[in-house]
């Protein structure tokens, strides 16, 4: 089940740690309002929707009208099982 935030109420800027943390072993979508220049790391944003399933979030992702930077991160740091990055 993806959980929605309801972007109408002001959602408060947290930096990305924060979040990450209070989300175990989920999927995030943040809307990234705060980027170090020199590494282009994303330091703080507004959380958007979170789901333990990666594909709940690429479709709320798919989803959005409004054009922002956008940070999709999954809240561990090491990925689940079958799941690979790439940079």
């Amino acid at each position: 089940m993806c959980y929605a935030i309801d972007m109408g109420k002001t959602m408060k800027t947290e930096k990305i740690e924060t979040i990450k943390k209070r989300y175990h072993r989920e999927w995030l979508l943040i809307a990234v309002d705060k980027i170090d220049e020199a590494t282009t790391t994303p330091i703080s944003g507004k959380l958007i929707t979170h789901s333990p399933h990666r594909d709940e979030v690429y479709t709320k992702l798919m989803a959005l009208k409004k054009r922002q930077d956008i940070l999709v991160e999954y809240s561990e740091d090491k990925l689940p099982r079958g799941f690979a990055a790439a940079f």
